[in-house]
């Protein structure tokens, strides 16, 4: 018989205690931000009809990625790439019962088939958090304000990460202002992804993908765009004031969050067919590797698939990459130190009853967390040893 590999599946992880631990952390903090601030928390199966996937993922995501099979019902069944489709399937099952708007969570177990690479398995968790049922305004605000809390309840700071902002219709307006929307969907497609990849490469690589399909003084007025500069900078920030909830997010987040590091920027674009309004990444700082976290935004046709019509803002931040951020700035917390750990060290067999009677319920009421060990034909000095080994603070002999 084969001997079988002790590896997990490839872009899969195994979480042994120690990881449990860490794991445990992340999700128990974003609960702890999110039931603070109005949210609540909700689930569903990993297994979906694989149609809600083709129908609303688009291509690349409902096809190519999706773990997919026939079950013995001859039903195309898929496991989870993303929450977003169930979600919008939850909320129209149950359109007529809802009291909006909805302040929902959760963070599901999702699988994807894609080339495993720094911060992105084929297996994670996400945090979902959505708002439902309120037009744009002082919700796409609060989406904002709840995604940088998450961030200082882990001790960051703004010189660890930034959260930048963009409104697909802003920019839109001022392209369309400046004659560079054109009709040419290879055009179109061109401008968007030089300017979603801005940060990533030089002005210089930019602007030889914008000689493709821009005359030269448009390329220039890109430029000075998104170097926030001259008079299109100026002419940016004025339209961007004509759509109240931007204007309510420039205006407000400095005086409401100074202690966060808040960008208003046309390079950020996120998904063309998806996002309807306001759109953010939010970015680790850090000088060895830094990159985008997550992405957010408006997408108010979240129903249109069930035949219903709800307009939404949501955010979704990855387990994978939040655990990076926390290696890259050490902001783990020592586990070992705050969970005081006590070991029971059982003198004879006839002790067990006083143990379970007497000490384990008087640990169980201060909440301390203990180990016991049963090896009676070993010395104390080595059980002693043993126990403290094992991360036990302090040793009861019983």
């Amino acid at each position: 018989m084969p001997i079988i590999s002790t590896n997990p599946y490839r872009g899969t992880r195994d979480f042994y205690p120690e990881d449990m631990v860490r794991r445990n952390y992340i999700f128990d903090t974003w609960r702890k931000v999110l039931i603070q601030n109005g949210f609540v928390e909700y689930d569903s199966s990993v297994v979906e009809n694989a149609e809600i996937y083709l129908a609303k993922s688009g291509e690349e995501l409902g096809s190519k990625q999706l773990y997919s099979f026939i079950d013995k019902g001859d039903r195309k069944i898929a496991l989870r790439p993303e929450m977003t489709p169930t979600l919008a399937r939850m909320v129209a099952g149950k359109f007529g019962e809802m009291r909006f708007p909805l302040r929902w969570f959760s963070i599901p177990n999702c699988f994807r088939y894609e080339r495993p690479q720094k911060g992105r398995l084929r297996e994670f968790w996400q945090l979902n958090v959505d708002i439902i049922g309120k037009e744009a305004g002082e919700v796409d605000l609060e989406l904002l304000i709840v995604t940088a809390k998450m961030f200082l309840a882990f001790g960051a700071d703004k010189s660890m990460f930034k959260i930048v902002f963009n409104h697909r219709q802003v920019l839109d307006k001022w392209l369309e202002l400046n004659g560079l929307i054109a009709k040419k969907a290879n055009i179109y497609q061109t401008i968007y992804s030089v300017l979603d990849n801005w940060t990533k490469v030089s002005v210089e690589e930019s602007k030889i993908n914008l000689k493709l399909v821009l005359t030269e003084p448009n390329i220039n007025k890109l430029v000075n765009l998104c170097s926030k500069t001259g008079s299109e900078w100026d002419e940016y920030l004025q339209i961007a004031k004509t759509f109240p909830d931007i204007k309510m997010a420039l205006e407000l987040l400095p005086k409401i969050m100074p202690e966060v590091e808040f960008d208003f920027s046309p390079t950020i674009i996120r998904g063309l067919a998806y996002y309807t309004g306001l759109v953010m990444e939010g970015f680790n700082k850090n000088p060895i590797s830094p990159r985008a976290m997550f992405g957010a935004g408006r997408y108010d046709d979240l129903l249109d698939l069930f035949g219903q019509k709800a307009p939404a803002v949501g955010v979704g931040i990855g387990d994978v990459t939040w655990a990076d951020f926390l290696n890259d700035w050490n902001l783990w917390p020592d586990f070992e130190k705050d969970q005081k750990r006590v070991g029971i060290l059982l003198l004879t067999p006839e002790s067990i009853n006083e143990v379970y009677a007497k000490t384990i319920t008087n640990l169980n009421a201060q909440n301390i967390h203990f180990e016991i060990d049963y090896e009676y034909s070993r010395s104390e000095n080595k059980r002693y040893e043993s126990l403290k080994k094992r991360g036990c603070s302090e040793i009861i002999k019983v």
